[in-house]
């Protein structure tokens, strides 16, 4: 049961990060911010050659390389999940990591498009498989706190 969540999760996040990427790219011009939410929330197309949040830490193929090897660690950690919650929260990172991977293998960079911000004060753009694997991440550490409490309760 638990493995239908994490891969129905995965679907989805894979799914719902290149539909995003194909509307942005097709919708939006480089560099030009479209204001959703007055100046917190914009979308504004970019090419991320480089790595998370666009910083450089090595060669190129590095970026290959690094999310081959996370994929293999959500996969082989979500199989042994014992709960929805988990297999749901691997899934998410798993789409994520695969959306991003899908953008450097056919692009050679991964597409950014959500800008959020005050004024001049803005966080690294970033795309749907971004959210998604810190959204994943942010359910793992959920669960793990909620699970230590309850033992310290118990």
């Amino acid at each position: 049961m638990t493995r239908r969540f994490f891969v129905w999760a995965a679907i989805l996040s894979l799914f719902f990060d290149q539909v995003s990427k194909v509307m942005a790219y097709g919708l939006l011009h480089e560099h030009v911010p479209l204001r959703v939410l007055g100046n917190v929330l914009r979308f504004s197309l970019t090419s991320n050659p480089q790595g998370l949040f666009g910083l450089s830490f090595g060669p190129p193929i590095i970026y290959f390389l690094l999310p081959v090897l996370g994929i293999g660690l959500v996969v082989y950690f979500a199989l042994r999940s014992p709960d929805c919650w988990l297999a749901t929260a691997y899934g998410m990172i798993l789409g994520g990591a695969i959306g991003n991977l899908v953008d450097r293998v056919r692009l050679g960079y991964v597409i950014d498009f959500i800008d959020i911000g005050i004024r001049r004060c803005r966080w690294y753009t970033f795309n749907l498989a971004d959210a998604f694997v810190i959204i994943g991440i942010l359910l793992l550490l959920g669960r793990e706190i909620f699970a230590r409490r309850k033992g310290m309760s118990g």
